[in-house]
């Protein structure tokens, strides 16, 4: 069974040191159309190739997929800057302080 998603793909990049890191979107939001069937998402030239393939590669791009549910979930090139914000938002959310204050502000 196939199954159409819609996939969001924001480029960004961390600016900054450590202790102040800033977030800067490098290019706009696009949407693109992909297909999932049996575990397998199959995705058009224009994504793979924002995602990091070139028509010279003999191996395929590492990604890695990273989630907090019910909201948050993210594929990323391997060792990217992108992937590190993604992982790092994961992590935060596993944070019991982090709960804490966003069921504060959603009562807001």
């Amino acid at each position: 069974m196939l199954l159409s998603r819609i996939f969001l793909f924001t480029p960004r990049r961390i600016v900054g040191a450590r202790s102040q890191s800033v977030l800067s979107t490098t290019t706009t939001a696009r949407e693109f159309k992909v297909v999932l069937d049996n575990g397998t998402v199959y995705v058009d030239q224009a994504l793979a190739e924002a995602l990091g393939w070139t028509p010279q590669q003999a191996q395929g791009v590492s990604l890695t997929l990273s989630g907090w549910q019910p909201h948050y979930f993210a594929i990323t090139r391997t060792g990217t800057d992108s992937d590190l914000l993604a992982r790092g938002t994961v992590e935060s959310s596993r944070n019991p302080k982090v709960q804490q204050m966003l069921d504060y502000l959603k009562d807001r």
